[in-house]
């Protein structure tokens, strides 16, 4: 449980901040510029300032071609961005992720330790010329990292968006967040409209908790379920937290939600449902009364573009 609760807390703080395969990279694990006038409008676009998640102006004087990630979930953005990290943080976790499995690249990556406590011998034998670490929860390594190589602590946003523009500000690739957002922005909406039948239904998104509390994903930090312009619309039901909280058996029931989606490992969901059968208050619920339950993949807890991506295909799929 307490690994559970440590990993929890990561996946919201990633999922707040706001809240097709890639190509072989090049040597410096970034993708090369086609075209020679390409290759001076980036030029030109440095050196750049970065104000922080701690509100610290990080001169970046050139393009970063090494870079080390202190949080698994960052690495979705960069891969959005086509850009492959030299180094990160929990790498057996992010590897476990349907959103990254697609990157052949994935294996080029080095493991630099515990999100929590990354390994700074591993951090500086990589030598990195960018490191991003995570405000709230590297603040305390920043004069040993800033050592190594300049740091900028992501900050806190509230939409995937927003927090895809702030990685492209940083590294130099503001036309391609523009066409991954335009292309997401696309699925999401198509998403939408198949979705609309279903429109009079409820819907929660939960995750094991306790032996008899569920984690529920909150409606603002993954709006993108929820949000009827810029969303899947998928309604909630009365009573819905906003925020991540944790909420027992009777006011899961209390909600009477019509269909239930649990968003972690499959196999922990699978179980935690088993451990449910034998109750009355459980099988009192719409969604379970009519088998509406569905499991979608952990990695979707970090709210990412890529996460979003694979929502919308894994929600379609449950309803074919």
């Amino acid at each position: 449980m307490k690994k559970f609760m440590k990993y929890t807390i990561l996946f919201i703080l990633i999922a707040s901040m706001s809240a097709g395969c890639a190509k072989a990279p090049e040597a410096d694990n970034t993708k090369s510029v086609q075209d020679k006038d390409a290759l001076a409008d980036s030029e030109s676009a440095w050196p750049r300032t970065y104000v922080d998640g701690l509100g610290k102006e990080v001169v970046i004087e050139k393009e970063p071609k090494r870079i080390v990630v202190l949080h698994f979930g960052y690495t979705e953005y960069l891969l959005a961005l086509d850009v492959v990290p030299v180094g990160v943080a929990s790498l057996s976790i992010a590897r476990q992720f349907k959103t990254l499995n697609q990157y052949e690249e994935l294996s080029t990556i080095i493991d630099v330790g515990e999100t929590v406590a990354p390994n700074l011998e591993k951090i500086l034998e990589l030598q990195p010329d960018l490191i991003i670490a995570g405000a709230g929860i590297h603040d305390d390594m920043r004069e040993s990292l800033e050592k190594i190589a300049p740091v900028a602590f992501k900050k806190n946003y509230g939409h995937w968006d927003e927090t895809l523009q702030d990685y492209a500000q940083m590294l130099g690739r503001e036309e391609k967040a523009e066409q991954y957002i335009e292309s997401s922005k696309e699925i999401i909406s198509q998403t939408y409209k198949e979705l609309e039948k279903y429109s009079d239904k409820t819907f929660v998104f939960l995750r094991p908790a306790s032996k008899s509390e569920f984690g529920i994903v909150g409606s603002q930090i993954y709006s993108h379920y929820h949000d009827s312009q810029n969303g899947f619309g998928m309604s909630v039901p009365d009573k819905y937290p906003e925020s991540w909280a944790e909420i027992s058996l009777e006011a899961l029931a209390e909600m009477n939600p019509d269909y239930i989606f649990f968003q972690d490992k499959e196999e922990l969901c699978r179980q935690k449902v088993s451990e449910m059968e034998s109750s009355s208050v459980w099988n009192s619920i719409t969604a379970v009364k009519e088998g509406n339950i569905g499991y979608l993949d952990i990695s979707l807890n970090t709210g990412s573009p890529l996460a979003i991506r694979l929502a919308s295909e894994q929600i379609l799929e449950y309803f074919k």
